[in-house]
């Protein structure tokens, strides 16, 4: 079982990922059916902007033309969203997220890369690089990239503050559980098809070596799982309605208090302004008794 249907078998078996749950997919294609297929999923869709990679049958699931940065759903319509290697296709990467936690009832399942420091530190060292090269290459030039098209897209690189982040500012009522997890998948496709064979072996036994220092350091690897289930709990300022508590908002904070210190700032500032007023009266009675000839270095 691979990386992705790892993750998805993982929810499962914690019970956050219910039998009976639908799962839509974003910016899929068949290897997002076999992750499905293999972690058990029943009731599952495939989406994209295009059929990617020209395949057609995603069986045992229905597949939809949907745009992951716009889609033309309603809230909450699946229980589930989930992108694989996908967001970094994205023009606005964190726009997916919003749409994906938009559409989803009980939550989403992201997996792309991780900004790590041996990820940034393979970019440096020509290891791997920013903009994402071998789609457009083996599509021809047609396809693969940029929001699915011919331009190489660059690679979008997440962190769990960056995400939960993106989760809080779009969903500010509630609060949300986070969850991550981590991998590493040799690159043998980048390295096959370089043709400098010496650039070919350093490539692979770099990797290979990144593999097994990711055994130490799980979060330095190339596999970021990161998710949220949505609206654990409503923020302690809102009422049921989600409209401000005013009983909550009362007993943290003071208005009379607030006045009587505006109060004191405006002393405060008369003072500063009759004092600098005064030293400017000054300054121009010294200068005009010198006829205007004083001149300080």
């Amino acid at each position: 079982m691979n990386f992705y249907a790892r993750v998805l078998a993982s929810l499962k078996k914690t019970g956050q990922l219910a039998q009976t749950d639908s799962v839509l997919v974003v910016a899929g294609g068949a290897s997002d059916r076999d992750a499905l297929v293999a972690a058990g999923i029943a009731d599952g869709t495939i989406s994209n902007v295009d059929y990617h990679g020209g395949a057609r049958n995603y069986e045992p699931y229905p597949w939809r033309r949907l745009d992951g940065e716009n889609l033309d759903l309603p809230d909450e319509s699946y229980d589930w969203v989930v992108v694989h290697a996908g967001l970094h296709h994205f023009a606005i990467p964190a726009r997916g997220v919003c749409e994906m936690l938009r559409v989803a009832r009980k939550g989403i399942v992201c997996i792309e890369a991780r900004d790590s420091l041996l990820m940034r530190l393979a970019v440096r060292a020509g290891i791997t690089s920013d903009y994402e090269l071998e789609p457009a290459f083996l599509s021809d030039g047609t396809g693969g990239g940029y929001r699915n098209g011919p331009i190489p897209n660059f690679v979008y690189r997440w962190t769990e503050r960056e995400f939960e982040k993106t989760v809080c500012s779009f969903a500010p009522t509630h609060r949300h559980k986070f969850f991550y997890d981590y991998g590493f998948s040799v690159p043998t496709q980048r390295y096959s098809m370089l043709s400098n064979p010496v650039r070919r072996l350093a490539g692979g036994l770099i990797a290979l070596l990144a593999g097994i220092a990711v055994t130490i350091a799980p979060r330095q690897g190339n596999q970021f799982a990161f998710g949220a289930i949505k609206n654990v709990s409503r923020q302690p300022w809102l009422t049921d309605t989600l409209a401000f508590d005013k009983a909550y908002l009362r007993h943290k904070y003071d208005k009379h208090r607030r006045a009587g210190q505006n109060s004191k700032l405006a002393f405060l500032c008369h003072r500063l302004h009759a004092i600098s007023s005064t030293a400017a009266a000054d300054t121009s009675a010294v200068t005009a008794a010198f006829g205007g000839g004083l001149n300080c270095h």
